[in-house]
């Protein structure tokens, strides 16, 4: 390379390490510094050869509006197409525009979650600079932060009570995705009361169906030895009782149905290809499960028998694949 070209490539690094803003930009190291730093001070404190830590140091560059980032070769018919720090390429992203996430509900609100985040970036970062600021700024910041917060509110789009249409209400399905609840919880400090109180109410209002989502996704990333160590709980009985929490489990609406989404788990993972990579004795452990299952549940009276929140469309595929006909029969009448 020519000194002008090796110039050039400096220049675009130099430019894309250049922040008005380092705490935001490049967060994780000045967290990392920090911490680092009062770390020393403690196990240094009161030394006099105090050895500073190593620290990046970013020479300056002047910050230009245009500049030509394209290298051109002599002799070349046209240009080379590259990306720059200022007109980077875009990259593919699956929920970008609103019209791709249009036919789908999740991606729907994976795209709202990402707005949501990223103003919520924002308000950290103003109450940041308000922790900072002098106090006569201080109204100015409080009153960008009540703007953004209330946008944030507005998207969380909250709703009336109503069970009948769970699925549909656009605040639980943010509910559902794991960010959709860090967002939720971190920025409940920055409400007003009646806005955070509405918040707890409506979760309070619609948890049997926040909990069975939750559920749901736990138990689906479970192992095959997971699983058969849960179910192995639920058959053993308890100190101070002769009933076994599986028999116990029918009478109670969340039991039956994390008893039912293990059991169904369990079939899926039977019926796939997947690799089990089961502990030695688990399927003899799982048949037996079934059995006991089958057994309790044949015992128990229908009007003791809870509704489950959800009825796994498997459940009867495995009762037969260890079951006769007429058992079979007489369990999906009770179920």
């Amino acid at each position: 390379m020519t000194r002008k070209e090796k110039d050039w490539v400096i220049k675009v690094q130099m430019v894309q390490l250049q922040s008005e803003n380092p705490h935001l930009d490049d967060y994780y190291y000045q967290a990392y510094y920090h911490r680092l730093e009062r770390k020393q001070a403690e196990e240094l404190l009161g030394r006099r050869n105090k050895h500073e830590p190593p620290k990046l140091v970013t020479p300056y560059i002047q910050k230009v509006e245009t500049y030509d980032s394209v290298v051109r070769i002599a002799g070349s018919l046209g240009q080379v197409a590259v990306s720059t720090c200022y007109s980077p390429r875009r990259a593919i992203d699956a929920v970008h525009h609103d019209q791709k996430a249009a036919g789908n509900q999740r991606l729907r609100a994976l795209h709202r979650i990402e707005k949501m985040f990223l103003q919520l970036l924002d308000v950290e970062e103003i109450r940041w600079k308000l922790s900072r600021a002098p106090e006569e700024q201080h109204p100015r910041f409080h009153e960008k932060q009540s703007h953004a917060v209330g946008c944030i509110y507005q998207a969380l789009r909250i709703g009336i009570c109503n069970s009948e249409d769970e699925g549909e209400d656009e605040f639980l399905q943010v509910l559902s995705v794991r960010k959709g609840k860090k967002i939720t919880a971190r920025l409940l400090p920055y409400l007003p009361p009646e806005q955070a109180k509405q918040i707890l109410i409506t979760i309070t209002c619609h948890l049997p169906f926040l909990i069975k989502k939750d559920v749901l996704d736990e138990i689906g990333r479970m192992t095959f030895s997971e699983l058969i160590q849960i179910l192995q709980v639920l058959a053993r009985p308890l100190p101070d009782s002769v009933e076994l929490p599986l028999t116990m489990a029918f009478r109670n609406q969340f039991g039956i149905s994390l008893l039912y989404s293990l059991l169904s788990h369990g079939e899926s993972l039977l019926s796939s290809d997947m690799p089990l990579e089961p502990h030695s004795g688990d399927f003899e452990k799982w048949t037996d499960t079934v059995f006991l299952v089958a057994r309790e549940l044949a015992q128990v009276p229908k009007t003791f028998l809870v509704e489950p929140l959800s009825l796994p469309s498997n459940l009867l595929s495995l009762f037969c694949r260890y079951l006769d006909k007429q058992t079979v029969h007489r369990l999906e009448a009770k179920m």
